[in-house]
């Protein structure tokens, strides 16, 4: 089951998150001032792709097609988004639109590829009054010489073509490309937005499980909706049409939060061979220690935000829930500003060693011990 692909957008109403970007296009649209190329950078799972495919769906929507004058594409007035129901935008939907190229650059970076994209743009569409729409995923993975290519395309623009780049490293792309596009970033999605989403998706799918453990599930997708997505989908494999808690730690190998604390508590309170038993016991059961160090961050950066701004307790409430947000108020009463800064000095070093360290629980033993000295 592909929920990330089944629960796409269809129209830009149905974008979760990217505000900023889908605003932006719609007025563009709207008013008839839609760039012949876009760029849109982001981490991956946030939205690019199907915003590229939502856009060259609107450009060419049957409900209120988009015609030409000159070099400057013109909307009708009030129109800013696809209708989802006509032909061109089923065809879009189905993956059938033969307006509508999409090009994967990690495996189609070459010199030849863009030439043939290039041959391809003299062409109109073969519906008439329609757009040719390219999609250019990953394009930063494009040789330089195909880049190249795709400038001169770029810089001398077909009538009736638009060109939508996506990529998740933009620092790699030409940046004369750059240069010649409109650029958009998106965001990592909140927790929150996230949420939103698996909630539809569940009550779609009749899927049993409440707000809490839909919130565990889309805090280890880290700002990505098709990792949370893809995750739900692998917990009704595993799990059927009733989640619980336990499924979701076990599948997705999540650390429960009191080992966290455990640790901050033990080394605080100098208990050397406690903590170097605690990691022990996490290594032996399976869990991630690359994770469990994140997690321990993580942890300690809102032990630091704890003691600054109390208030902020609230909101570690609402995500984490009431008992873990007393602990770390508690832990942010216990341990001083620089004890603080001593923790997330010692455990970024770890971090950094767990990437190379043959052994893997040696870089969190190195840090507890130079902690409790």
């Amino acid at each position: 089951m592909v929920l990330y692909r089944k629960y796409r957008p269809k129209k830009f109403a149905e974008v979760v998150g990217q505000e900023h970007v889908v605003e932006t296009l719609q007025g563009a649209i709207k008013t008839g001032r839609l760039a012949h190329a876009y760029l849109f950078t982001g981490p991956r799972g946030t939205g690019k792709t199907s915003l590229a495919r939502l856009l060259a769906k609107a450009v060419n929507c049957e409900k209120g097609q988009l015609r030409s004058e000159g070099d400057e594409i013109l909307s009708p007035a009030g129109r800013s988004d696809a209708c989802a129901v006509c032909s061109s935008c089923k065809e879009v939907e189905e993956g059938r639109a033969m307006d509508l190229v999409e090009i994967d650059a990690a495996s189609n970076r070459g010199i030849d590829e863009i030439r043939a994209l290039r041959e391809g743009t003299r062409f109109s569409s073969m519906n008439a009054g329609k757009y040719k729409v390219y999609v250019i995923d990953e394009c930063h993975q494009l040789t330089k010489e195909a880049s190249n290519a795709l400038l001169k395309t770029l810089e001398e623009p077909p009538a009736k073509i638009l060109f939508i780049l996506a990529t998740t490293e933009p620092h790699k792309v030409l940046p004369t490309i750059v240069s010649r596009v409109q650029k958009f970033d998106f965001k990592k999605l909140t927790t929150d937005q996230i949420v939103f989403k698996l909630q539809r998706v569940a009550s779609e799918e009749k899927i049993k499980i409440v707000k809490d453990h839909l919130r565990l599930i889309a805090r280890q997708a880290e700002g990505s909706l098709r990792d949370a997505e893809s995750n739900l989908a692998k917990l009704i494999a595993f799990r059927g049409q009733e989640i619980d808690e336990e499924a979701i730690k076990e599948v997705l190998g999540i650390i429960p939060f009191n080992f966290y604390h455990d640790f901050f508590h033990l080394v605080h309170n100098q208990k050397r061979t406690e903590a170097l038993n605690l990691v022990s016991q996490i290594y032996e059961s399976g869990l991630d220690l690359e994770n469990f160090t994140k997690g321990l961050l993580d942890y300690a950066r809102r032990i630091l935000v704890a003691r600054a701004n109390p208030s902020d307790l609230n909101a570690f409430s609402v995500e984490l829930g009431e008992d873990s947000a007393q602990k770390i108020s508690g832990l942010a009463k216990e341990i001083d500003g620089k004890g603080i800064l001593k923790l997330i000095s010692a455990l970024m070093r770890a971090q950094q060693d767990l990437k190379i360290s043959p052994i893997p629980q040696l870089p969190l033993e190195i840090a507890i011990t130079e902690l409790i000295d």
